[in-house]
């Protein structure tokens, strides 16, 4: 560990020396322009430090650039484009100031504002007009972006449910994410690994959310882990000075409960942002089975069938409490030091009934069993996150280093009662307590350094170090003594430990239109496993290089074609890796596979964007070739209870040999009318996949498409209409799919209160069509399964904003060039 930080240190070092060099030796020239001015007090003539100044388009104004005012008051906004722009200046304790009627030219590129004045006198100035509507999903080469506060889903609901509405993105009932048809997706909140990202997304309040960026094909500064791409959950961050925050409640129908606080504070050299967030989750729902058994002789003829039906219901109820609070401190203008944290504790409690039906070949009842499940679980997580910002003289220089720490502790106690045949017998009763702490430990810096107006160098390194540790305790209750007797061939204690340690390197730069950035990640990965209770251990090392390029051809500002390639690898889960048998239900058992390998994906895509006002479209082609890919494993068996021969199953996960998807994206915003937009998504792709399992080849092709629909309806001034609905066609894995599924959503909003309140109603799953059924089947067996939760639901919310102005609706601020009206957040 001492040898390979010294390493590190040696390359940021020589990186940090070798820099200055290269930037003497790069052109120097540059196009862009530059808007300069001082704010000062109209009165005292005083300087007005730190205060927040925007540069805004005037064509629809989206946001430039921005800059916060040094403590002589003093800012530069450099790298403007030619254009025409509105600059924006606000202050704590002054009313917003708009400079309209600024014009950077390529014959005058500066523009020398000199003082400008923040008076609370109110004068009158000539109408400017600021539109900060944004689209719901932003259309981008390299990413798309989700803007959550546009969507009304966000009001009520959680992350899984506003994914819904993401290009190529599907979640299952369980709030698990698939990208393409992968569920190998990698989860990060701002940029990074955390407590929220440790769990599901059907967790996560959407009104903690700011956006969603939808990455298919990250660069080498992005972990590479996660073959299908990267979801970064953006967090909301307010930027305006002084005290502001929101308050919302919101009930829905089955005992479905939110309620969130977020306040923010900016003064001077602090910002400061604290939150309380409150959820109770209820979901009743049920599974049905049909699972066939074939039975061959010796010399492998069919022998004879049998069947199991399986009925079951289930009720949950969880309930949460998250607190955060975040901190900048900014020492001078160009050092800030941050630091951030989430506390989240809850605790959830379920049930589960089972009904198992056994038949022989000629469907005639053999046995029935029952078998009841009560669940309850606390749990604690905790993310601390402490940063470092530098940024240097040259537009663009900047050094940023993080450390974070996160864990996640979960106490489980489940209780199992297992009675045969119909009438009332004595129940087998057995018991298990699982204590499982996850922590984890990163550090990591990233450099960054313009060598000139196109071209750039970054570096950095990540080390990260994660321990699981898992014990179940297994106990049967003593029939003859009712006591709980502590099973030493049941109980698992395993432990999971895996670091990390990687560099990585790009470099970027244009020629005339065409940009181009090549990078290459490599990273050391160290595992190491033990199943305490069986004293086995594994060790598993390997090196690995994740290259990638980017190219992009700019036709005109509005027509741009990209083409990308990267490596990216899927390390298996402790899970996948523990090889301790789960016969808690024996009909169903669980195992890992400690021989498993990691699984690389070699992923290239064309993209091509095209803008026509407000309208956008974006068309992507790809192609996805991964090996050793890690699938779920379904193999029949049976098992002996009370000398009965009662078919089953076991599952465990194996490395199949191939996996090879392709297919096509078309991505659209268009707005209809002024008071209607739609934008939308559809998506196919064709999955072919093989393996050998001893003597047996496996294979499976699919063709596959999704679909979804976003129609916006502004009805009248204040009240918004969303009707949004998606369709997913069947999708293959190695032994069967998961078959098509549909949905609908409604919801609406109106502001109330001046604009500082809004109302809002929503109904999910409005025909009460969406389902998981799954289709599995292998030589010795074949499976029907259909799962629901009740998704039909109806919230009603409330939020109120403090000191928040709405930022939707549209401003006019009439003075003669010295006053404005409300800040607006973009």
């Amino acid at each position: 560990m001492k040898n390979y930080f010294l390493h590190i240190l040696f390359f940021t070092i020589t990186c940090s020396l070798s820099l200055p060099v290269l930037a003497q030796q790069a052109p120097s020239g540059s196009t862009r322009g530059k808007v300069s001015g001082k704010l000062v007090e109209a009165n005292t003539k005083a300087a007005v430090g730190f205060a927040n100044v925007v540069l805004l388009s005037a064509k629809d104004s989206s946001l430039v650039t921005g800059a916060t005012t040094d403590i002589e008051g003093v800012f530069i906004l450099e790298r403007i484009p030619v254009g025409k722009f509105i600059l924006r200046a606000s202050m704590v304790g002054y009313p917003t100031k708009y400079i309209p009627n600024i014009n950077v030219t390529a014959q005058q590129p500066e523009v020398k504002l000199g003082n400008i004045t923040l008076s609370a006198a109110s004068t009158k100035l000539a109408e400017v007009e600021v539109v900060a509507e944004r689209q719901l999903v932003d259309f981008e080469l390299d990413k798309r972006v989700v803007n959550v506060s546009q969507d009304i889903n966000a009001e009520s609901g959680s992350v899984a449910e506003v994914m819904q509405n993401l290009p190529s993105v599907t979640v299952d009932i369980d709030g698990n994410v698939s990208m393409r048809g992968s569920s190998n997706v990698t989860i990060l909140v701002d940029g990074k690994r955390s407590a929220l990202s440790n769990l599901t997304l059907d967790q996560i309040p959407a009104n903690l959310i700011e956006s969603i960026e939808l990455i298919t094909n990250p660069s080498s500064k992005y972990n590479p882990e996660g073959t299908s791409g990267i979801i970064n959950l953006v967090l909301k961050k307010e930027k305006k000075p002084g005290f502001n925050g929101s308050a919302s409640i919101t009930a829905g129908t089955y005992d479905n409960y939110n309620t969130s606080l977020n306040l923010n504070y900016r003064y001077n050299r602090w910002s400061l942002n604290s939150g309380y967030d409150f959820r109770q989750r209820t979901r009743p729902g049920f599974n049905n089975s049909f699972t066939e058994n074939y039975s061959f002789n010796d010399f492998g003829q069919l022998d004879s069938t049998s069947y199991r039906l399986q009925n079951g219901e289930r009720n949950s109820k969880d309930i949460s409490h998250s607190f955060r609070f975040g901190a900048d401190y900014y020492l001078t203008d160009r050092h800030t030091l941050s630091a951030s944290g989430i506390y989240r504790f809850g605790k959830d409690t379920g049930w589960n009934s089972i009904f198992y039906r056994f038949e022989d070949e000629n469907r005639q009842l053999v046995s029935t069993r029952t078998r009841d499940t009560d669940e309850k679980e606390n749990e604690n997580a905790v993310d601390v996150t402490v940063g470092y910002r530098q940024t240097f003289d040259k537009k663009g220089q900047e050094l940023t280093a993080d450390i974070v720490y996160n864990t996640n502790i979960d106490d489980e106690v489940a209780m199992f009662r297992e009675r045969r045949g119909l009438q009332e017998t004595i129940s087998e009763v057995q018991q298990t307590l699982v204590d499982d702490a996850n922590r984890e430990i990163v550090a990591k810096a990233d450099y960054v350094h313009p060598i000139s107006d196109n071209s750039r160098f970054e570096a950095g390194f990540r080390s990260s170090f994660e321990r699981l540790d898992e014990d179940s305790r297994f106990f049967n209750v003593n029939k003859q003594t009712g006591e709980l007797e502590y099973s030493t061939t049941q109980s698992n204690h395993f432990i999971f430990d895996q670091n990390i340690y990687s560099v990585y390197t790009n470099y970027s730069n244009k020629y005339k239109t065409i940009s181009y950035q090549v990078g290459v990640r490599a990273e050391q990965t160290v595992t190491k496993t033990d199943l305490r209770t069986e004293d086995k251990k594994s060790n598993n090392s390997y090196f690995s290089l994740f290259p990638t390029v980017f190219v992009t051809k700019d036709f005109n500002p509005d027509n741009k074609l990209q083409f990308s390639y990267s490596r990216r690898i899927n390390r298996p889960r402790s899970r996948f890796l523990n090889p301790f048998r789960d016969v808690s239900d024996p009909f169903s058992v669980d195992y890992g596979n400690p021989d498993l390998k990691p699984e690389f994906v070699n992923s290239l895509e064309l993209g091509y964007l095209k803008y026509w006002g407000e309208a956008s479209i974006n068309a992507t082609v790809f192609y996805r070739h991964t090996l050793d890919e890690i699938e779920r494993f379904r193999i029949a068996t049976q098992v002996v209870i009370d000398n009965d021969t009662i078919p089953a199953n076991e599952t465990t996960f194996l490395n199949i040999y191939d996996n090879r998807a392709y297919g096509a994206e078309l991505g659209f915003n268009y707005p209809v009318a002024k008071w209607w937009r739609l934008n939308g998504s559809i998506s196919g792709f064709r999955t072919q996949l093989s393996t050998t399992q001893g003597d047996t080849e496996l294979s499976n092709a699919q063709f596959s498409w999704n679909s979804k629909l976003n129609s916006t309806f502004t009805v009248w001034q204040d009240l918004n209409i969303q009707l949004s609905g998606f369709y997913r066609a069947p999708t293959a894995d190695i032994q069967g799919r998961m078959e098509q599924m549909f949905s609908t959503d409604l919801a609406m909003k109106k502001d109330v209160l001046k604009k500082n309140g809004t109302v809002s109603l929503r109904i999910s799953d409005v025909f009460n069509t969406r389902q998981f059924n799954f289709l599995s089947f292998g030589p010795e067996f074949r499976t029907e399964s259909q799962n629901r939760r009740q998704s039909r639901i109806i919230y009603l919310g409330f939020t109120y904003r403090i000191n928040s102005d709405d930022n939707r609706d549209r401003r006019r601020d009439r003075d003669n060039g010295s006053n404005g009206g409300d800040d607006d957040d973009f």
